[in-house]
């Protein structure tokens, strides 16, 4: 895999084991990385997939997700 390709939502779900249906779900609350739409298209930045994951990893599950704006 290229480092600068993008993806659809079902090769999402192959890369992160979450769901694509999760994942469709997810994006109407904002919680998914950025993605890029073109008509009905939805394609992710996979570098940039794997730094919103990154910026997700925590030691606990009390501990608080931190989200940027």
């Amino acid at each position: 895999m290229l480092s600068n390709e993008y993806v659809d939502t079902r090769k999402l779900a192959e890369i992160t084991g979450i769901s694509a249906s999760t994942w469709n779900k997810r994006r109407l609350s904002g919680d998914t990385p950025p993605f890029n739409k073109i008509g009905k298209s939805v394609r992710y930045h996979i570098p940039t997939v794997m730094a919103w994951m990154n910026d997700r990893v925590r030691r606990s599950t009390s501990e608080r997700t931190v989200t940027a704006g």
